[in-house]
């Protein structure tokens, strides 16, 4: 009886262990992609942040970007306030580094691929008119100029968000 008992603590033992190991598993890859709710957020800062780099980059282009970029600002000022704590989060949690240092990343990154599109003023002047009429700034991201490219680890929802259609003028190319 007794042998019988210690081979059921044992087997109870080692089935709590690969349950625990199998939850830490499944929470430390949890821990280490990006969430639909994060993805968005950082669309939001890539969006904020390829306007930003236009509205320099084309200011004395006789487009009047500086106006476009900063009614996206009024419009959409909360959505961009609320963006950055989720971007914080992930750069945190994922030992990306700081948020200035990942702004200032994205912005060298935006300014040298805005190199590589013709007509990057105007372009950036059709998104950022879209992007202001729009309720949901994101659905703008499609015809952006310089494309946004996903973190390289999403979590499941996040695909299926990066994958969902959008509502917004991508109909008009």
């Amino acid at each position: 009886m007794q042998h019988f008992q210690r081979k059921t603590w044992k087997h109870s033992l080692i089935k709590g262990v690969a349950g625990l190991v199998a939850s830490t598993v499944a929470a430390g890859h949890a821990m280490a992609c990006v969430s639909a709710v994060e993805v968005k957020a950082d669309q939001i800062r890539f969006l904020d942040m390829q306007l930003r780099v236009a509205a320099l980059q084309c200011r004395n282009r006789g487009n009047a970007f500086p106006g476009l970029y900063n009614a996206f600002v009024l419009t959409h000022k909360s959505k961009i306030q609320a963006s950055r704590t989720p971007v914080e989060n992930y750069l945190t949690r994922l030992s990306i580094g700081s948020m200035d240092h990942y702004t200032t990343k994205q912005a060298n990154q935006i300014s040298f691929e805005s190199t590589q599109v013709g007509d990057f003023c105007r372009a950036a002047a059709l998104a950022a008119t879209f992007a202001i009429e729009l309720s949901d700034p994101i659905d703008s991201m499609d015809i952006l100029p310089v494309q946004y490219k996903a973190p390289r680890v999403v979590c499941e929802d996040a695909d299926a968000f990066l994958k969902a259609r959008r509502a917004g003028p991508a109909t008009l190319r």
